[in-house]
């Protein structure tokens, strides 16, 4: 019979001649998990040194290497690059499309996995039935110290987010797949103790009688159940439930290892308790710090808390919250967790900071979709009588603020920017232009002092290139004011500064849209009698009536009355039929076709419908919008928009996307191509490009 693991010192076990104690392997895998740490943050380091070094930097091109030692720097980030971004093309399996991740995250944990094996296999013999049981000591060994790992990625206030510059976030893809990685171990240790056990019939007693395998099976059932339940199909289902049986079993499980465990590698499961304790109270001293107004002089004394913020209802089930003056700062593209527990209750949810620090406000625009943002959408959406006028409901409510958090590489040191932006995606990208700008307009157009090195450059970035997709001009309403001050921002620049040369270059691609091309009669009618819209057509006037009791704007073209809803079923008529451009792909923006599409996007939801009280959600943009940015019907052609930037480069690019997975991944591969058909890593004096995907992991 083996015996028990809580008999006797395991650790200065010998197993033979030659074979690593298991302490010993222990300290190894810290000790590779180590210099991968120290790698990353290394390679923190240089990006901002070469961050500082380029805004110092005051000839033509800042972005481009000047010395050899950045130059061998550039060239070898860009062929890590190139193998890293790489990723395999979406499979489609019905009505449901499976993402890869990259490469280069994948060859991260593939090493982790085979580190783990090769220590827990190394000289041992797994033929050998006497080897078993120091199989499964080992692997048990290998299995515990794995621990803090999964914690330390797990936490927001991130030690390892902190060394490499990597929001909690994408870290969370990698504790997720650690967490898989110590599952295979435990059950490789357990397996190896039940095939030793099963040459005696002996399985069934030892989970009966012996408390340690109970327990040891106990922690391998919780860590199971953790596992399943953690796969992004069941953790969409409720996020909320997600996390709280996340935390719930998390306590199980570590409770359950540590009476499994012998005292000797108990330290084990103490670090990452400690770990946690350290998340929380470094959260919830921040938390304190960031809401409470007795830290903030700007904040009205009276008041126990902070922030409030109003909330307004927008087209496009969007609301948007204002928090004026906030008590922290922010960097352009991170984020903030929101808890509003008089609309909300006891729920917290991360959302993108759609204003920039220069603002003094702090503004959310937050699709409603299930949850807590159906109901904050709801709440702007009840609307005040005064009279005969409606105005909108935009009473305060406390609100805290938890954060900021999110990280991106100063996008100012890159010669040139593309942004890429797809539906709410712009909440993201659109303070990342802004800062910009407002950096253009920082700089010093003084010779002199530039000569003697006294002025230092806010921006080495001389073009950037703003790219957003939608659905329907009416969404252009969220960010048209923004835009609007970009471009003219940027004009009185180069009128200020006669040798302004930066550029700048905003295309909005409108997918589905009748705006480009009002409906006639001739299109209708044959979509009508196709049976396309016949159910939702105006017979009567009562029923147009009827239709406009219920806020909802009827429209008519040629003397034909239709609502929103009718306008989008000619549009689903339209791209069942083949004939709508607006769903092309544009692979030369400077020989567009010309378009006669008469797509609308969606129907207006319930939602849409509560919030429009006799509104229509259709809006015109501006004339000098129009005249300013260039508007496209049809779907972007990544690897064109890119490519001619890349063409004007001078340095270092820098390439942004943030929206729907087909869209960032579009973007990746593009990049990949581009890369590899500049030949960074050649010798032909191409500039590498750095790729950032906003998503919350992979």
């Amino acid at each position: 019979m083996s015996m028990s693991m809580g008999d006797m010192p395991m650790g200065s076990m010998s197993m033979g001649d030659g074979v690593p104690g298991l302490f010993y392997l222990q300290k190894m895998y810290w000790a590779v998990v180590g210099s991968a740490i120290a790698t990353a943050t290394v390679v923190n380091i240089l990006n901002k040194v070469l961050a500082q070094h380029r805004l110092r930097d005051t000839s033509l091109a800042p972005a481009k290497p000047k010395s050899c030692f950045f130059g061998v720097y550039a060239t070898l980030t860009a062929i890590a690059r190139e193998v890293s971004y790489a990723t395999i093309s979406p499979i489609s399996v019905g009505k449901y499309t499976i993402h890869f991740p990259p490469l280069g995250p994948v060859l991260i944990i593939l090493a982790n996995l085979v580190v783990v094996l090769v220590l827990c296999f190394y000289k041992l013999d797994t033929a050998n039935v006497w080897k078993w049981e120091d199989v499964g000591y080992r692997t048990g060994f290998i299995a515990i110290c794995q621990l803090p790992l999964i914690f330390l990625l797990a936490g927001r206030q991130n030690i390892i987010g902190f060394l490499a510059d990597m929001s909690y976030a994408r870290l969370n893809w990698f504790h997720r797949w650690i967490a898989r990685t110590l599952w295979l171990t435990t059950t490789i240790h357990m397996g190896f103790w039940f095939r030793n056990w099963g040459r005696y019939d002996y399985i069934t007693y030892q989970l009966k009688n012996d408390p340690l395998t109970k327990r040891g099976f106990a922690a391998w059932c919780i860590l199971t159940f953790i596992v399943l339940t953690s796969v992004a199909p069941i953790r969409r289902l409720s996020y909320e439930v997600f996390v709280l049986q996340h935390l719930v079993t998390f306590v199980g499980f570590i409770a359950a290892v540590w009476m499994h465990a012998p005292n000797e590698v108990k330290i084990w499961v103490w670090i990452p308790i400690g770990l946690l304790v350290f998340d929380r109270v470094a959260r919830y001293a921040w938390g304190a710090y960031s809401n409470l107004t007795m830290f903030h002089r700007k904040a009205s004394k009276s008041a126990l808390w902070t922030h409030s913020a109003t909330f307004t209802a927008l087209p496009g089930n969007v609301t948007r919250v204002t928090v004026k003056n906030p008590g922290i700062h922010w960097q352009p593209g991170q984020h903030v967790f929101l808890t509003c527990h008089s609309v909300v209750p006891l729920q917290s949810h991360p959302f993108t900071i759609a204003s920039i620090p220069e603002d003094n406000n702090m503004e959310f625009l937050i699709r409603a979709e299930t949850g807590g943002t159906r109901r904050f959408f709801r709440y702007a959406s009840k609307d005040k009588v005064l009279g005969a006028e409606t105005v909108p409901n935009e009473r305060s409510r406390t609100i805290f603020v938890e954060g900021p958090y999110g990280s991106i590489r100063n996008l100012r040191q890159f010669d040139s920017v593309v942004l890429i932006a797809g539906g709410m995606g712009a909440t993201f990208a659109m303070p990342l232009l802004r800062d910009l700008v407002a950096a253009w307009k920082k700089d010093s157009p003084c010779e002199n002092q530039r000569r003697i090195g006294q002025v230092r450059r806010w921006a080495a970035t001389n073009r950037a290139r703003f790219v957003w997709v939608i659905k329907s001009r009416s969404q252009l309403s969220l960010f048209e004011e923004q835009l609007q001050s970009v471009l003219a921002d940027v004009e009185e620049c180069r009128r200020i500064q006669p040798r302004f040369n930066k550029e700048i270059d905003i295309t909005i691609y409108v997918t589905c849209d009748e705006k480009l091309e009002p409906p006639t009669t001739q299109q209708i009618t044959p979509l009508i009698s196709h049976g396309v819209a016949n159910r939702q057509m105006i017979e009567s006037s009562e029923q147009k009536e009827a239709i406009e009791t219920d806020h909802v704007s009827a429209r008519s073209v040629s003397g034909v009355s239709f609502t929103s809803s009718h306008i989008a079923a000619i549009g689903q008529g339209c791209l069942s039929g083949g004939g709508c451009c607006c769903t092309k792909q544009i692979e030369d923006e400077d020989a567009i076709p010309t378009c006669t599409c008469t797509c609308s996007g969606p129907a207006p939801t319930p939602l849409e419908l509560e919030s429009m009280t006799g509104k229509t959600t259709y809006t015109q943009t501006s004339a000098s919008l129009d005249s300013k940015a260039n508007f496209v019907s049809g779907r972007p052609y990544p690897r064109a928009i890119i490519r001619k930037v890349l063409e004007k480069a001078e340095g270092e690019s820098a390439v942004v996307v943030c929206g729907p997975r087909g869209l960032a991944d579009d973007v990746r591969r593009s990049v990949v191509c581009l890369s590899d058909e500049r030949a960074v890593h050649k010798g032909t004096g191409a500039q590498g490009i750095y790729l950032h995907i906003e998503n919350f992991g992979w």
